[in-house]
């Protein structure tokens, strides 16, 4: 269930980022932030899914 959840919410953040990316107007600091907090969000997800496969 919890790797479901995560590959769910990894997919939405990829979804995210590629949204940001098409919809930049310009590449200020608030851009740069979302992708970087949905890449972080990426990575815990794989952390997770990592972590839950090693019990």
């Amino acid at each position: 269930m919890i790797k479901k959840i995560a590959i769910i919410i990894i997919f939405m953040s990829f979804v995210l980022i590629v949204v940001n990316i098409f919809t930049i107007e310009k590449g200020d600091n608030g851009f740069w932030l979302r992708i970087i907090s949905s890449s972080f969000v990426i990575l815990a997800m794989f952390l997770t899914i990592r972590q839950k496969n090693e019990k």
